[in-house]
């Protein structure tokens, strides 16, 4: 890892995972903006934020098989020209349709170069003692860019306007794909060269994920408990289903089951999946709750999430692998997601009318990025871990996968909660509230999933030394 250019490389794809995971935030404080600028409905806005969630998520495996058939470096470079494109044009947006159009163009985008960064990543680390510190570095990195999008969001609008929050991709864009030469190929089966994309797989799979979410986000106007709601979920679950049955029947499926059914892989993902249902709704809420009732400015909102940024990075960075290298994953994720909702607890009970920062939001938001960020690196060594090198791109595919549609189906879910107790005759406070204490509800069923389903001894100490 002191190899020059490395560590050129490391920054490289660091960077862009970075960019992937900012760009599902960074949108989310301008929203008044923007709806005020294009004449959004309330109930089209946050398609703006879950156009490029839905995306990323519904096409993250396609991306993952597709950087292992033909090349992670190629696959690495479409991605990131068509997320740079989609960024441009999105700034040129003058129709709610055209923003929510080249949002979904970014996160296909980012859908396809994130899954090849990471496979990019484990190939020019192979052995286990630099590969833990590059893993170190990527969670970190991606712990804190949708913090940083949430700070750099309000930022930019306050400074230049909510349409640079999108632009700001573009020069960085550049520079990545201008640098991209120093990286390596990356391994490619030339027998999986032969193979067809499972593209059919790659629309269900796109199809479930967007359903689900959307069935959520229409619960605005037709409540959680409508026979609607209840529909959709169903049809979201039966497409998700014929997925999983199309993948056991095609010759060349998009997820080969056997990987995602190893107790290791596919604990990590579930995990992945539920801890991520409580992130999309605490930064909105968060963010709402500054700017609604403690009066902040868009750029004082982002200030004020920098403590768990901080909290993010750090325990990422240093924390987290340091247990890895000491102890088991399990424990490390089991501890981890446990601070975590004892962290989404206490906020959750701290929001009030007549109340500071320093009590209401400062404690709960620290502990939970300490915890999360303690967690996450555990959990993504395990989700690659025992994985044959040509799969590491859908391997790491997943991971995002289950982040990302996490993020996005917890966002839907805590904006449906917090409409339903309005609707009920409660304040603003008590609808925040109780969409932070229904995310950790969804943590805490992963932390059950993490112990009944992970292995007690995984060979992560051994891979360490």
């Amino acid at each position: 890892m002191n190899h020059p250019r490395w560590r050129l490389c490391l920054i490289l794809l660091c960077t862009t995972q970075f960019v992937a995971l900012l760009d599902f935030s960074i949108t989310m404080i301008p929203l008044p903006q923007i709806q005020e600028s294009l004449g959004f409905t309330p109930g089209a806005l946050q398609w703006v934020i879950n156009a490029y969630g839905v995306a990323i998520a519904g096409f993250l495996l396609l991306g993952g098989r597709a950087a292992d058939m033909f090349g992670r470096r190629r696959v690495f470079l479409l991605g990131l020209v068509i997320f740079t494109l989609g960024s441009l044009l999105g700034g040129f947006s003058q129709t709610p349709a055209m923003l929510i159009a080249t949002r979904a163009m970014q996160g296909f985008g980012a859908a396809l170069f994130s899954p090849a960064a990471f496979s990019l990543l484990l190939a020019l680390f192979p052995d286990q003692a630099s590969r833990n510190r590059a893993l170190g570095a990527w969670t970190a990195v991606a712990a804190s860019g949708f913090v940083a999008g949430l700070i750099l969001g309000g930022m930019i609008t306050d400074l230049m306007g909510w349409r640079w929050v999108l632009w700001i991709n573009v020069p960085v864009g550049m520079l990545v794909i201008a640098l991209a030469g120093n990286l390596p190929v990356g391994q490619r089966d030339a027998a999986m060269g032969a193979r067809r994309l499972d593209i059919g797989g790659a629309i269900l799979v796109a199809a479930g994920a967007a359903t689900l979410v959307f069935a959520f986000a229409n619960s605005e106007h037709v409540g959680l408990s409508s026979p609607v709601t209840y529909g959709l979920i169903a049809l979201a679950m039966g497409l998700l289903a014929l997925f999983v049955w199309v993948e056991s029947k095609v010759e060349y499926p998009l997820m080969p089951l056997p990987i995602f059914c190893r107790r290791l892989t596919g604990g990590a993902n579930l995990v992945s999946l539920l801890a991520n249902t409580a992130l999309g709704p605490t930064f909105v809420v968060v963010a709402l709750y500054m700017q609604e009732i403690l009066g902040f400015t868009a750029t004082q909102t982002g200030l004020g999430l920098l403590p768990m940024a901080v909290a993010f990075t750090l325990s990422s960075a240093w924390a987290g692998p340091a247990l890895i290298a000491r102890v088991d994953t399990k424990p490390v994720i089991l501890g981890g997601m446990t601070l975590f909702i004892a962290g989404l607890a206490l906020l959750g009970m701290s929001l009030a009318v007549d109340t500071s920062w320093a009590l209401s939001i400062l404690p709960g938001t620290v502990l939970a990025g300490v915890g999360y960020g303690i967690a996450f690196p555990a959990w993504t060594v395990a989700g690659i871990e025992g994985v044959a090198e040509v799969d590491h791109g859908l391997a790491g595919g997943m991971l995002t996968t289950t982040q990302e549609v996490g993020s996005a189906v917890g966002l839907a879910v805590g904006v449906a909660v917090s409409i339903a107790v309005l609707a009920g005759g409660g304040s603003s406070v008590q609808g925040f509230s109780y969409a932070i204490l229904v995310s950790a509800c969804m943590v805490v069923l992963g932390l059950i999933g993490a112990a009944l389903i992970l292995p007690g001894k995984a060979s992560t100490l051994a891979l360490a030394r």
